[in-house]
């Protein structure tokens, strides 16, 4: 975390529970929000801030069984909503959907969504095989319902024809991209790079996002 210098953290699979979430003391990151599981650690997720990030909290919404956490607050004069997913390895489209619906109701301001999906979008492009275990008609809703949403695939933004990958399944000997972050499609101006880090410390390569702060207009609207 340190090495990037990363200024939001979006972090899946924690493995905490409610009752247990750390108090996680990086010099660098001071503020944490978690997700867990009263009944699991199989799950969890969390989002830390980095210290010098002036993120003054008004709203959060969190999964009971640590799927998903939704923080939302401002920065300076402008508000931010962070959503970070895990999904279930089964039934995920449905999952999605049904939480992108939360999403929508959350949000406000600049919104960044983002996780492990645990499902490859564009087989085509996101899939060494080039196959999905999903139909074609369910994949196309799911994305479908992003679009409508106003979601944009920042890193596919920025490599509109690369095949990259997040995932290693040994299990099926394939590489796939499970692995997003998304931007409310009004503030995509605001990115200036997306980049994709390696499989190395999980079995999951991290995604970054480059977004930089709007520019906050005055009285004489300069």
């Amino acid at each position: 975390m340190r090495r990037h210098k990363a200024t939001v953290l979006f972090l899946q699979e924690t493995h905490f529970k409610v009752s247990k979430f750390p108090n996680l003391s990086f010099a660098c990151y001071s503020q944490w929000f978690h997700s867990g599981s009263h009944s699991s650690n199989s799950k969890g997720v969390s989002i830390g801030l980095h210290k010098n990030c002036p993120f003054m909290l008004t709203d959060q919404l969190c999964d009971v069984e640590g799927r998903f956490i939704m923080v939302k607050g401002r920065i300076g004069q402008h508000t931010y909503t962070f959503i970070n997913l895990y999904a279930p390895n089964a039934n995920q489209i449905k999952w999605l959907q049904h939480t992108l619906d939360l999403a929508v109701s959350f949000r406000e301001g600049i919104t960044i969504l983002g996780g492990d999906f645990n499902v490859a979008l564009n087989p085509l492009l996101d899939t060494s095989s080039k196959k999905s275990p999903h139909s074609q008609r369910a994949l196309r809703s799911l994305t479908l319902k992003l679009a409508r949403s106003h979601f944009i695939d920042v890193w596919r933004t920025f490599h509109p024809d690369t095949r990259d990958f997040t995932f290693f399944s040994q299990v099926h000997g394939s590489y796939q991209r499970l692995d997003y972050l998304f931007i409310s499609k009004e503030h995509l101006q605001l990115c200036s790079r997306s980049d994709m880090g390696s499989i190395d410390l999980s079995d999951h390569a991290p995604i970054f996002v480059h977004v930089r702060a709007p520019q906050t207009q005055t009285a004489n609207g300069v």
